[in-house]
C-alpha cells in the first residue's frame, strides 16, 4: 500500500531528527578508575590556525627626512659665488624691513639677464666661511636658503618676484639662485653601531657644520660633513658618529667661528664612543647634508663619522 505524500514527508522528517539526535547525543568516551569511579573524557577538537604574513610599513624603505631639512637649510659653495640677481626693493618697503610668503620683491635684473615670467628661484644669503675643525682649512662659504620666489612681472632691467615660501625672515639684499627640487631619499634603516662594533673600513670624515650654529645637537638636527661624491657617499647612505674620548685637555674648544670637539692626538689608542647615526640627504663634491636619525649623547662639530 502506498503512503500519502504528507505521511512520507512526516516520516522523513522524523528519521532526520532521530539521526541528528543520535549524532549530538553520542556518549563521550569513558574510562573506569579502580574504586568504582567513572571518568568521562570530553571530546576534543584540534584547530590549526595559520599565521597570516603581514608586511609592516616600517620594514620597507622610509623617507630619511622632510622637505624643510633641505629646502630651508643651505649648501657649501665658493666664497664669492655669482648669482642671477639681487633683491633691491619691495612693494611694502615703507612698512617692512623683512619679508615673508606672498610679499612682492623687486630685483636688479630682468629681460637683460634672460629672466622669464614664471621662473622660480631660491632666495639665498651668504653666511660664514666654514672652517674644517681638524685641519682649520677653509671649506667654502655656507649659503642659507631663506625661501623661494617666482618672477611675476618682467621689464627690461628689473622684475618683481612673489615670495612663494619663506623659511625665515627674508631681508633686502638676498640673492636669486635658480631653483632645482631636491628629493628626499628613501632608505631602509639598519641597527646603529654600539660599543664594541669594529670600524667598517669605509670612508671617514667629520661633522663640520650644524644648522643655525648650534654647539651641541641630537636626533632630528641637520648637519654638514666633509664627505661627498668624491668619497663614494650617496643620498640614502648612513654614517656612524663617534669620537675618541681621552683626557680633559681635549674636548670642546673654539676653532674658527665655532666651538668644536678637539680630538686627541694621533697615536692614542682607545675604544670608540659611538654617539649616533646620520642619514645622508644630499651630497656635493666633498660635502654632504645629513639628518641625525639616532643620538646617544650630545653631538658636536668635530665629531667623526664613518660610512656604514
Amino acid at each position: 500500500m502506498r503512503l500519502p505524500v504528507r505521511a512520507i514527508g512526516l516520516t522523513v522528517g522524523i528519521l532526520t531528527a532521530v539521526a541528528a539526535a543520535a549524532q549530538t547525543t553520542r556518549p563521550a568516551p569513558q574510562r573506569e578508575i579502580p574504586g568504582s569511579t567513572v571518568v568521562v573524557t570530553p571530546p576534543t577538537q584540534t584547530i590549526t590556525v595559520r599565521e597570516a604574513t603581514v608586511s609592516s610599513p616600517e620594514s620597507g624603505p622610509q623617507p630619511l627626512g622632510f622637505e624643510s631639512d633641505l629646502h630651508c637649510f643651505g649648501y657649501l659653495g665658493e666664497p664669492n659665488e655669482k648669482f642671477v640677481a639681487r633683491v633691491v626693493g619691495a612693494e611694502s618697503i615703507a612698512e617692512q624691513i623683512d619679508y615673508m610668503s606672498a610679499d612682492l620683491l623687486y630685483i636688479d635684473g630682468g629681460a637683460d639677464r634672460n629672466l622669464k615670467v614664471g621662473d622660480e628661484f631660491w632666495l639665498v644669503t651668504p653666511e660664514a666661511i666654514v672652517v674644517h675643525p681638524k685641519t682649520t682649512r677653509e671649506m667654502g662659504r655656507f649659503y642659507q636658503y631663506r625661501g623661494r620666489g617666482v618672477v611675476e612681472t618682467l621689464e627690461g632691467r628689473t622684475a618683481s618676484v612673489r615670495v612663494t615660501q619663506s623659511c625665515t625672515d627674508i631681508p633686502l639684499g638676498v640673492y636669486l639662485k635658480p631653483f632645482e627640487p631636491i628629493p628626499i631619499p628613501l632608505a631602509r634603516k639598519s641597527p646603529a653601531a654600539v660599543p664594541g662594533d669594529p670600524p667598517s673600513g669605509k670612508a671617514q670624515g667629520r661633522i663640520v657644520f650644524t644648522r643655525d650654529g648650534i654647539v651641541a645637537v641630537g636626533a632630528d638636527h641637520t648637519v654638514i660633513v666633509d664627505l661627498g661624491i668624491a668619497n663614494g657617499v650617496e643620498p640614502g647612505d648612513f654614517l656612524s658618529i663617534y669620537r675618541y674620548s681621552s683626557g680633559r685637555q681635549y674636548g670642546v674648544r673654539p676653532v674658527g667661528g665655532y666651538w668644536v670637539n678637539v680630538p686627541s692626538p694621533e697615536g692614542v689608542a682607545i675604544p670608540r664612543t659611538y654617539l649616533g647615526e646620520i642619514g645622508v640627504l644630499a651630497v656635493g663634491d666633498r660635502w654632504a647634508i645629513g639628518r641625525i636619525t639616532d643620538s646617544y649623547r650630545l653631538i658636536e662639530v668635530g665629531d667623526e663619522v664613518e660610512l656604514k
